[in-house]
């Protein structure tokens, strides 16, 4: 039987950070929102612990980030063994350059209470079995305690991971490999502690990533490269002789909360949208968990489709706005396939010329300031752009990339800071200048839309130069420019992203 079939605009498979996160964004808008999950309840492990600057920013932009840092421990700089190397991600221009630690459950916590707070139905134990597309609905099966039952909507969306249903409905290959190694992870305290909050220890035999929660406990995430796989749960004595191998002594791990091994890999989805069913985070693509970029990832997806896939919903949009979500976010997930692919195959192997490459290419990256600069800018997603943005209005270089936290003076209001003016999800748009409306052909230009901004107090590097600029509802830029360009141009880039 069919049920609920007009009671929402959107199905969301999948209730981990990247699922919570979208349902959060569409709800906002107004767009009524179902979450359906196969667990019965929220991730209990630590799992995916660091939230990047970027991340970070996005959930402050949400006004999620206060919450989170009450509950995480942020750390702001990363050493690696080789030759004691720093990067410090305090240098970035933004108000978190840190990793933030927080367990994954917590993270879901959060995100879950914004999306019920704003409408959202989280339902658990509820396992997506099959999908399919009839002209503008999408039927979706679903089972709970041997029930089976369908219901049907305008668009489902699969963040049920990388084993995908709504992925392998979509009939999207999930190309890529899996590495000859695996991982093994441990929430454990350490009889030694360890001087670094973040440490990466490398040597012949793998790698050690270990991560301070900053309460007494310690993850651990091991690399080694002879052991071979096993089914068998991890043991405290498995830790304990591996840890000794790769550090060199005896740790004396204790107390483990959490335990697990699993393969690594590296795969992309071959395309993220098929008519009305779309991918996010790891049903997209998964990784090498070095550089802890998976959940970030997952959420900074979600953000992205959020606000697009809104105006799609609500008719301000037509369906080829979608087409810039994966256009956008694909290149990202590449990319960091690529980068920590690299870093991986560097980072454990034996071989002598993999063994001075990655102590040379440590040793530039920390210790030049404009590499180790651009080095944690990438890793945090700081520096993350998106270039098919630029070529589409190519007004400014500034177009496409990230908008920092500006200080701007908002008409009948107080000065506030960009982030702020951002929780509603509109767009915003700082005119400095003085003149006639830049926008009277928009009527949602009264707030609903795009809500207006005047003079800037604080405003670092090349965002000073701009006259105008116009922020997305992720914070990227859509335009930027001189007011005399602006009067003639800044009406289509706008239609652009709400009139397609």
């Amino acid at each position: 039987m069919d049920q609920n079939a007009d009671a929402y605009d959107v199905i969301i498979a999948g209730a981990g950070p990247t699922g919570l996160m979208l349902a959060g964004e569409l709800a906002l808008a107004g767009v009524r929102c179902r979450v359906v999950e196969r667990r019965e309840h929220r991730t209990q492990e630590s799992r995916a612990l660091g939230l990047h600057g970027r991340t970070m920013e996005v959930l402050h932009m949400r006004g999620v980030a206060d919450e989170v840092l009450e509950r995480a421990n942020p750390v702001p700089r990363v050493r690696v063994s080789l030759g004691q190397s720093l990067f410090d991600m305090g240098k970035l221009v933004s108000d978190f350059g840190q990793l933030t630690i927080i367990p994954q459950g917590q993270t879901e916590e959060l995100l879950e209470k914004r999306a019920v707070n704003l409408g959202v139905t989280v339902e658990r134990g509820v396992t997506v079995t099959d999908c399919r597309q009839e002209g503008r609905t999408v039927h979706v099966t679903l089972e709970k305690e041997g029930r089976v039952w369908e219901e049907s909507a305008p668009w489902l969306i699969g963040c049920d991971g990388s084993r995908s249903q709504v992925r392998q409905s979509m009939g999207a290959e999930f190309t890529g490999a899996t590495y000859p190694y695996t991982i093994i992870v441990a929430d454990v305290r350490l009889g030694v502690p360890l001087d670094d909050q973040l440490l990466i220890r490398v040597g012949r035999a793998g790698l050690v990533v270990a991560t301070d929660f900053g309460n007494g406990w310690y993850r651990m995430g091991v690399i080694d490269r002879d052991k071979p796989w096993s089914d068998d749960p991890v043991t405290l004595g498995e830790v304990d002789a591996t840890l000794k191998k790769l550090f060199g002594r005896d740790m004396r791990p204790s107390e483990p909360l959490w335990t697990s091994r699993f393969h690594i890999q590296e795969r992309q989805a071959e395309f993220y949208r098929k008519g009305r069913m779309i991918i996010a985070g790891d049903a997209a693509h998964v990784h090498s968990p070095l550089g802890g970029q998976g959940l970030n990832l997952g959420i900074q997806d979600a953000m992205n489709l959020g606000w697009k896939l809104a105006a799609v919903v609500k008719g301000r949009a037509g369906e080829d706005l979608l087409d810039s979500y994966a256009a956008e976010r694909r290149p990202v997930s590449q990319g960091v396939i690529k980068v920590t692919d690299i870093a991986t195959r560097i980072m454990t192997s034996d071989q002598l010329p993999a063994r001075v490459a990655r102590k040379a290419v440590v040793a530039v990256a920390s210790r030049i300031p404009r590499t180790h600069l651009t080095a944690v800018g990438h890793l945090s997603g700081v520096f993350t752009r998106y270039p098919a943005m630029a070529a589409a209005t190519g007004a400014s270089a500034l177009v496409g990339t990230r908008v920092p936290d500006l200080r701007i003076a908002s008409p009948g209001r107080s000065a506030e800071n960009l982030y702020e003016a951002l929780r509603t999800g509109s767009f915003v748009l700082i005119d400095t200048g003085s003149g006639a409306p830049l926008l009277p052909g928009v009527p949602e230009s009264d707030g609903s839309l795009v809500r207006l901004a005047g003079r800037i107090s604080y405003a670092p590097g090349p965002w000073r130069t701009p006259e105008v600029i116009l922020v997305r509802p992720d914070g990227y830029c859509a335009w930027a420019g001189t007011r005399a360009r602006a009067v003639a141009e800044l009406p289509a880039a706008l239609l652009r992203w709400v009139r397609s």
